[in-house]
């Protein structure tokens, strides 16, 4: 398999999606230290606050197929290099976030 292939967009940002799907689905509400997300829940309630994290995952998708469109194509190597650190920063957060929801998850459990 080629690297190339591996370390596109789509597969970055497919792996952001579920991270941030997982990380939904594996807060806890009863250890979120956040004040912003807190504030937010209080505001608009979880469920509502899950879809526009949700919605704003997929507005970077939709800006990233913008911006191809939009980009010449010899712009488009440097813009997607962009993209692909920016969603490489983004997997890296959601990965850390998804696995201390499940470390507190996992240590309510055992105690």
């Amino acid at each position: 398999m080629n690297w190339l292939q591996l370390s596109s967009i789509k597969v970055w940002f497919t792996t952001l999606f579920l991270l941030n799907a997982l990380d939904i689905a594996t807060t806890s509400p009863l250890y979120e230290a956040n004040p912003v997300t807190l504030y937010i829940w209080g505001q608009i309630g979880i469920f509502l606050s899950a879809w526009v994290k949700i919605g704003l995952v997929l507005l970077f998708g939709a800006l990233c197929v913008a911006a191809k469109k939009v980009v010449a194509p010899h712009e488009w190597k440097f813009t997607s290099q962009v993209f692909k650190a920016m969603l490489i920063v983004l997997v890296a957060y959601y990965a850390f976030v998804v696995i201390m929801n499940i470390v507190v998850i996992l240590s309510t459990m055992g105690g």
